[in-house]
C-alpha cells in the first residue's frame, strides 16, 4: 500500500479527512477515483487524486509502504477545527484564549510573511484590563504598559484631561476622574509590546501559516460537510468554522456579505441587497490622522518645562475641526502623539489618495498653527510624521454569515473612528466573548452555530454603540456637535474680542464624560455571563 507524504498543513487537512463528518461528506467524491489506497477511508480513498485536485497541492512525494504514517494518527481528535482569518489583535488574543484547550484545533491563517503590528499606542480601559485579569495576562501586560504609581485604590485619580488649544494660551475646561484600582483607569502601552507579551502566552498547539491571504470560502449549509479557505498562493485549508479577524478590509467579511446579497438580491428584496452593498465596504470619514512616537527625552530637550507626569493619563488638545491625542507609552518613555485633522463635509467621499503615507513635518505644522505653544511643542517633535486616512465601518446588520459558521470579529466586524480609545479595547472583547462561549463543555459542531448566534447577539449590539460613540466624541472635541459648536463655546464681546463660554465648556465635558463611561468603566461580568446562561440554556433544551 502506498502512503502519502505531506506537509504540516496538508497533515492537518488529512486528520480532518478521517473524522466520521468528512467521510460521509467525501464518500460520493472519493468513490468516483480508483488508484491510490489510503488506510484511513479504506476503499475511498484516491487521497492523491483528491489533494491535487480539491486541495490545489501540485506534488506529492509518495513512498511504497505496508505500515500506517503513524504522524498522521496519533493525534486526539478535536471537537471543533477553527480557522482564525488574521493575526492582529483580535485573532491573536482569540488564539491564545482557544489554544489552551487541547480538544479546540486552532489555526491562524496571516496574510503577512511575519507577525507585524501597525500603528503606535493602544488605550487600555477597565473593561478590557479586566478581561486580561480574567486570562491571566495582566502582570505581563504590567510589565511592558505605562500605569500610575497609585498605592491607594479608593483615590481619586485623573483619567482624561480636555483642553482647548487652538488660541494662544490653552485652557483646561474639564477633567474626568475614577478611582485609583486599575480597574478604574487607562493604561497605555506599544502596540509591538502588547503583540509580542500575547505570542509568549500563546500555547505552541496553535499553528500560524504565513502568506496566506484569504481569496474566498465555501461554506456548506450542511454540517457534515467542511468549509473551504481559498488562499490566493492556490491553496486551500478545511474548518469547522470561520473567524475573520482580518481587518477593515476584511475578505471573510466580503465573502458574507457578498452572499447576503446575491440572496437578498434573487428573493427581490433590493431594499436590503441595497444597504448591504453599502455596509461591505469601510468609508473615509473626512478625517487624516498624523501619528507619532516622541521619546521622553527628545520632548524635554526642546521643551525644559514641558509636563510629562500627567501623559499617564490622556490629554486631549481640542480645536475647531482639529485635536490632538496625548498619552504616554513604554513605561512613560515614550509620548504618543495622534494628531486629528477633519473636512466633515467629506465624511462618505473617496480619499484619493494612499491610506497611510509618510508626509513631510511642514504638512503636520501647517495643520495646527492656530495652537497653542504645548501643542506645538509637542509636533515640532515629531520630525517624520505619517499620515492615516481615517476609515470607518457603518453599522452592520449581522456579524455571522446565514448559514452560522462563519463570523465576523474586531476590525472586520467595527472598525471605527478612534476618538473613545477603544478599537482594540471592542477587538479583545470579541475575543474574550467568542473564546468563553467556544471553550464552553457544550459547544461542538452540532451546537457551534448557536455559540454564534449568541455572540452577534450580545457582541453586536455593544460594539455598535461605541462605534456610534467614538464618531460623536470625534466632532465634540472638534466642537462640531450641536449645542457644542465653536459659536457656542464662543460669545461675541465687542471691543473686548472673543471669549470663551466656559459654562457651555464644562457641559461639553460632562457630555462627553457620559458618553465614554459606558465604554469605559462598565465591566463585561454580566455580558460573560449573559452569553453562558443563554448557551446552556440552549444545550440544555436540545438534549431534551
Amino acid at each position: 500500500m502506498r502512503v502519502c507524504k505531506i506537509t504540516e498543513l496538508e497533515q492537518s487537512n488529512y486528520r480532518y479527512l478521517r473524522t466520521p463528518v468528512c467521510y460521509r461528506y467525501q464518500h460520493d467524491v472519493l468513490s468516483k477515483y480508483h488508484g491510490m489506497s489510503c488506510p484511513y477511508l479504506s476503499n475511498h480513498s484516491p487521497f492523491k487524486g483528491w489533494l491535487k485536485s480539491v486541495l490545489g497541492i501540485k506534488q506529492l512525494a509518495i513512498q511504497s509502504s505496508t505500515k500506517q504514517d503513524d504522524s498522521l494518527s496519533t493525534e486526539m481528535e478535536c471537537k471543533v477545527r477553527v480557522a482564525i482569518i488574521g493575526g492582529g489583535i483580535a485573532g491573536l488574543v482569540l488564539a491564545m484564549g482557544l489554544s489552551k484547550c487541547p480538544e479546540i484545533e486552532v489555526h491562524i491563517y496571516e496574510a503577512a510573511h511575519e507577525f507585524s503590528e501597525i500603528g503606535a499606542g493602544i488605550s487600555m480601559w477597565p473593561r478590557v484590563w479586566q478581561i486580561f485579569r480574567n486570562m491571566g495576562l495582566d502582570r505581563d501586560l504590567a510589565v511592558v504598559s505605562s500605569m500610575p504609581d497609585i498605592k491607594d485604590e479608593e483615590a481619586d485619580v485623573q483619567l482624561l484631561s480636555l483642553r482647548k488649544s487652538d488660541q494662544p494660551e490653552g485652557l483646561n475646561y474639564y477633567k474626568m476622574h475614577g478611582r485609583g484600582d486599575l480597574l478604574s483607569t487607562s493604561i497605555g502601552c506599544r502596540r509591538a509590546d502588547f503583540q509580542q507579551t500575547i505570542l509568549r502566552n500563546m500555547s505552541s498547539s496553535c499553528r500560524t501559516h504565513f502568506a496566506k491571504r484569504l481569496v474566498s470560502l465555501d461554506e456548506p449549509s450542511s454540517l457534515d460537510e467542511p468549509i473551504v479557505l481559498h488562499f490566493h498562493d492556490g491553496s486551500m485549508a478545511l474548518c469547522d468554522i470561520v473567524l475573520g479577524a482580518d481587518g477593515i478590509k476584511s475578505a471573510v467579511r466580503a465573502a458574507v456579505f457578498n452572499k447576503k446579497i446575491n440572496a437578498a438580491t434573487s428573493q427581490g428584496e433590493h431594499e436590503r441587497a441595497a444597504r448591504l452593498m453599502k455596509q461591505v465596504h469601510p468609508m473615509w470619514t473626512g478625517t487624516v490622522a498624523y501619528r507619532g512616537l516622541i521619546p521622553r527625552e527628545v520632548l524635554l530637550k526642546r521643551a525644559p518645562d514641558f509636563v510629562v507626569d500627567p501623559y499617564y493619563c490622556p490629554v486631549i488638545y481640542c480645536g475647531k475641526n482639529k485635536h490632538l491625542v496625548v498619552y504616554a507609552v513604554s513605561q512613560g518613555k515614550i509620548i504618543n502623539v495622534v494628531a486629528f485633522y477633519s473636512r466633515p463635509e467629506l465624511e462618505g467621499t473617496d480619499f484619493g489618495g494612499p491610506t497611510v503615507t509618510t508626509v513631510p513635518q511642514a504638512e503636520l505644522l501647517s495643520a495646527f498653527t492656530d495652537f497653542e505653544k504645548d501643542a506645538q511643542d509637542l509636533l515640532l517633535c515629531i520630525e517624520n510624521p505619517s499620515r492615516w486616512a481615517i476609515h470607518a465601518m457603518r453599522p452592520l446588520d449581522c456579524y455571522i454569515s446565514d448559514t452560522g459558521r462563519v463570523a465576523l470579529i474586531g476590525d472586520a466586524a467595527h472598525a471605527m473612528v478612534p476618538h473613545q480609545g477603544n478599537g482594540a479595547g471592542q477587538a479583545i472583547e470579541d475575543a474574550y466573548i467568542l473564546s468563553c462561549l467556544l471553550l464552553h463543555p457544550g459547544c461542538t459542531r452540532e451546537t457551534v452555530q448557536e455559540a454564534l448566534r449568541i455572540y452577534d447577539k450580545i457582541r453586536r449590539p455593544f460594539a455598535r454603540s461605541v462605534l456610534e460613540g467614538s464618531r460623536r466624541a470625534g466632532l465634540m472635541y472638534e466642537f462640531n456637535w450641536p449645542g457644542f459648536t465653536d459659536g457656542d463655546i464662543i460669545r461675541q464681546s465687542g471691543a473686548d474680542g472673543d471669549l470663551v463660554n466656559e459654562d457651555t465648556l464644562q457641559d461639553l465635558g460632562k457630555s462627553l464624560e457620559e458618553l465614554q463611561s459606558r465604554a469605559w468603566l462598565t465591566t463585561i461580568d454580566a455580558d460573560r455571563a449573559q452569553v453562558i446562561n443563554m448557551f446552556e440554556e440552549y444545550v440544555k433544551n436540545k438534549a431534551l
